[in-house]
């Protein structure tokens, strides 16, 4: 009989309690200064993160070799079969295709690769949807053909502050981005059918920014069942009232509230508030 275990990468935001519980290992990427370097949620977690930006923007990495092979090597020890891996949007990092690579050359599992298309909080749900198709079955494709259905109907945004970590990490264009900061322009950005951001539209100030992202949500998913997924980089409050606001129009089945990691909190800066959410 098969064993399939779940491994994904440090780009989904959830927690060390949820990956514990349900024995889902995690690929860290890095983090690299021009003096150091940390592997995500391994030697840095995402509160520490923030300070450290005020004096050097970082760029982000891709994971180890080791680190990859090490959570195949674990599944495979822990009698495992097979592995889906479910990594971030191959639109938006080398991740899934490195690990996809090794993948192919390593022996003692079948390894699935599965690209989210996606991250964070979205590439958090498609987990917990593996989770759950598992109880039910053991077919891969099955399970793979769930992951697709709700990554199409998902809708995946959020909205940042200040534009210069995005820009910084090359994650939007320099010249929308230097004219975003000086009309001090708040995009609502979105995560496209491709796989990569795309301006889902544009106010003047964070707040109404985040009062068109709710906006949106309300529009598109009003009096509907949904599963919705929370992240937020240094201010909990402002998923709290993404969440709140929601939940007065559409039918919450199931909510999580994560912080993001320490390697998105890097594009994203310290203010940032984002929501996935599909019809149930």
């Amino acid at each position: 009989m098969k064993k399939i275990a779940i491994i994904t990468d440090s780009a989904g935001d959830f927690s060390a309690k949820f990956a514990k519980k349900h024995n889902v290992k995690v690929i860290p990427l890095r983090i690299c200064f021009s003096d150091k370097e940390f592997r995500d949620g391994v030697d840095i977690s995402c509160d520490e993160i923030y300070p450290m930006l005020e004096a050097e923007i970082p760029k982000s990495s891709l994971p180890y070799r080791d680190d990859i092979i090490a959570a195949f090597d674990s599944a495979r020890d822990e009698g495992y079969t097979d592995v889906i891996y479910i990594g971030i949007s191959s639109g938006l990092s080398g991740t899934f295709n490195a690990v996809r690579l090794i993948a192919s050359e390593y022996d003692g599992l079948n390894i699935h690769c599965f690209d989210s298309k996606t991250l964070s909080c979205a590439q958090n749900m498609l987990i917990w949807a593996a989770i759950a198709a598992l109880k039910t079955t053991d077919n891969i494709q099955e399970i793979f053909s769930r992951l697709s259905e709700i990554r199409n109907k998902m809708v995946a945004m959020f909205c940042v502050r200040d534009l210069t970590y995005l820009i910084k990490g090359g994650r939007i264009g320099k010249v929308a981005g230097t004219v975003g900061s000086l009309l001090k322009l708040c995009p609502i950005i979105k995560v496209n059918d491709d796989g990569v951001y795309e301006t889902a539209s544009k106010t003047i100030g964070f707040n109404r920014a985040l009062e068109a992202l709710i906006a949106e949500i309300k529009s598109r998913f009003a009096n509907v069942e949904v599963a919705i997924s929370l992240t937020y980089s240094s201010n909990k409050e402002l998923a709290e009232r993404i969440k709140a606001e929601v939940k007065k129009c559409c039918k919450v089945k199931s909510c999580e509230i994560n912080p993001v990691t320490a390697v998105l909190g890097v594009h994203t800066g310290p203010d940032m508030a984002g929501i996935a959410v599909y019809p149930i």
